[in-house]
């Protein structure tokens, strides 16, 4: 699970931390508000229910007994049942907690000096039908002494379980009590609360969800708007990687970025300025060092054949063409060819009828109508570099195989032989310019070392490599990439 969140798009990332974190606080919030209200509701009712029995006992002490079953029904409600009894149907129970003291010294403080109540939590709440349809049944139950006085038989918790129990009635009970008038009688009575006032609307349960989606939606947007410089950002490192072309990103960015904006726009002018002002260098030195070397060869063609002439001439042709390697090197970098739309398998296909008009066979399988947009030039010129690497260390009758590969992304031209190969810490090391390995492969004087280097920056130069791997049972691999867009 950890694997594939970390492998999701940053915004993706946030949003489901924003999404998971607003949920939690939504329920926490919910069930906190929901426990507040439902005890606030509790107290309200209770409280409600003692005032109503302390003035209906005041009633009952000030009017006569005849009268006082008219008094009580007059006085129940669908929240409160009231009875008159000679025995108390609520007896001594633990009554230590605060609310219950604080009634009982409410009930003292009106004269009613004795009092039996029991509060009922709400994890031990019942359901019970305290609407007027059923108040003549629930006086009767009342009167018998069969209404429940709690919410179960639990001990300190006395009479018979409600009747009701487990049936998806309107009201849930809150407390019991019995409390005894001047006239010796009890009055019992319980009261309950409407279930329906203590769950939430459903208008208040949408509001709320639709303010939390709105938030995340709103927060996702500013995240999104937030990351849009760091996918311009990767876009033009990407565009400067593959094509050293300068992609300028836009700087009206939020403040926390505009530091790192501003300094990758600089970064890419001052490489493209070094790789400019390297590549002009490396071509006025090799520009004009051919002066002087023409004056060598001239002077040299004077000298008296000998031994040390023909040597000499030897190392200034040597000198020579290294010039006009590094002058094509340079040339390289500074002047791109432009890609076109080119039929790579025909173009491949060219350069093996070429070799084999000269005597060297070449192992190709074609790939009929592929096309891409290529620089075609720089493909020829990386292909025939490779295989003449591979005739230059393998010989005219190795077995060079040439492959052609792509996918959406990327070009791929290999070159396989079976000569010596290159020693595996060496792979790296023959893709510098000017770099020749031992007398092993180095067979030919015209070797300059620039072959691999210049297929190199050229791969490069178009968003691709150049991949040197050992070759089995022997020889080398050489695959070059370029990016197809």
């Amino acid at each position: 699970m950890v694997n594939w969140y970390q492998r999701q798009p940053l915004i993706y990332q946030i949003g489901l931390v924003i999404l998971i974190g607003f949920a939690l606080s939504f329920l926490l919030t919910l069930f906190l508000l929901s426990y507040d209200k439902s005890q606030r509701l509790n107290q309200l009712s209770v409280s409600g229910a003692v005032q109503r029995v302390i003035a209906v006992a005041d009633t009952l002490q000030q009017t006569p007994q005849s009268l006082h079953q008219s008094i009580l029904n007059a006085s129940s409600s669908s929240d409160l049942q009231l009875s008159l009894t000679d025995t108390p149907r609520v007896t001594a129970a633990s009554q230590t907690d605060n609310m219950s003291r604080r009634f009982i010294q409410q009930l003292a403080a009106a004269g009613i000096t004795e009092a039996n109540l029991t509060l009922i939590s709400q994890s031990q709440r019942p359901l019970m039908d305290l609407s007027r349809h059923n108040m003549e049944g629930m006086r009767g139950m009342m009167n018998n002494g069969d209404m429940m006085r709690g919410a179960s038989t639990k001990p300190g918790r006395n009479g018979a379980p409600f009747a009701g129990r487990g049936r998806n009635l309107n009201y849930s009970a809150t407390i019991d009590g019995s409390v005894k008038l001047a006239s010796g009688q009890w009055l019992n009575f319980s009261s309950g609360m409407e279930t329906d006032i203590t769950h939430w609307s459903n208008s208040v349960l949408i509001a709320l969800a639709s303010v939390m989606l709105l938030t995340i939606l709103l927060s996702l947007l500013v995240i999104r708007r937030a990351l849009t410089p760091i996918a311009q950002l990767g876009s033009a490192a990407l565009a400067f990687a593959r094509n050293k072309q300068v992609q300028e990103v836009n700087s009206q960015v939020p403040r926390d970025l505009l530091p790192t904006i501003n300094a990758f726009n600089d970064m890419q002018r001052q490489l493209t300025d070094y790789i400019k002002e390297r590549t002009q260098l490396l071509a006025a030195i090799s520009h004009d060092l051919r002066t002087p070397l023409t004056s060598l060869r001239l002077r040299a063609e004077f000298i008296e054949e000998s031994e040390d002439k023909q040597q000499l001439l030897r190392t200034i042709g040597t000198m020579e063409k290294m010039l006009t390697a590094t002058m094509r090197f340079a040339k390289n970098d500074s002047n791109r060819e432009p890609r076109q739309m080119t039929n790579i398998d025909s173009l491949l296909q060219t350069i093996v009828d070429e070799y084999d008009e000269k005597g060297v066979e070449i192992h190709y399988q074609p790939q009929p109508g592929l096309t891409g947009n290529i620089p075609p030039v720089s493909v020829r010129r990386m292909t025939e570099n490779l295989i003449n690497n591979a005739i230059q260390y393998a010989g005219n009758n190795a077995q060079i195989t040439l492959a052609l590969a792509q996918d959406h992304e990327q070009l791929r031209i290999c070159v396989a032989d079976n000569g010596v190969g290159i020693p595996a810490d060496k792979l790296q090391e023959v893709l510098k310019p000017f770099t020749r390995l031992s007398e092993a492969r180095d067979t030919d004087s015209s070797n300059v070392g620039l072959g691999l280097a210049i297929t190199h920056s050229l791969a490069t130069a178009y968003g691709g490599n150049l991949l040197l791997q050992p070759n089995q049972p022997s020889g080398l691999k050489a695959t070059v990439s370029l990016s197809r867009h």
